[in-house]
């Protein structure tokens, strides 16, 4: 067997992951966010890093019939530093998007929501949503390079959890 020059078994070992206590596993969070009357999770996890070191963290959120988001920006809130404080696998370092398919009519915008809540700048990001169906999405910057980063929120919210 000839060994391979220049890999890695660890690759970017200065991202964090897999921290031996503080915060929550994923599985804990996934039992919480399981518990929530009316939202029902599809998925809610954390990536590998890709070839660049990026990391992120998605959630794909329903809302069930009969329900509603009663605060927004709580929710908005919530997600966030749930995805910021899961101790298993990698800590996001680009970005955490919250996709959310809520009931036709209702009023919860996540992009709104997060703007409210100081996660997103004013006019930094369109608001992305499909009224006629209930969906809607934001993208939480988290990413400290690039010419972007001041416009989108990304410094600061690497300060904020």
């Amino acid at each position: 067997m000839l060994p391979l020059a220049g890999c890695s078994l660890d690759p970017y070992p200065e991202i964090p992951r897999d921290a031996p206590s503080g915060g929550h596993t994923q599985s804990q969070l996934d039992t919480t966010l399981g518990a929530i009357p009316g939202l029902t999770v599809e998925n809610a996890a954390g990536s590998v890093s890709n070839v660049k070191g990026n990391t992120g963290y998605g959630y794909d959120l329903t809302l069930d019939p009969g329900y509603e988001v009663a605060d927004g920006a709580a929710l908005v809130d919530f997600l966030v530093e749930s995805a910021w404080s899961v101790r298993t696998g990698y800590q996001p370092n680009t970005t955490i998007e919250i996709r959310f398919s809520g009931v036709p009519g209702d009023d919860f915008q996540a992009t709104i929501a997060a703007l409210d809540d100081g996660w997103i700048p004013d006019g930094s990001q369109t608001i992305r949503e499909i009224p006629a169906n209930g969906w809607t999405s934001a993208s939480i910057w988290l990413d400290k390079n690039g010419s972007s980063a001041v416009q989108h929120g990304s410094i600061d919210n690497q300060e904020n959890p």
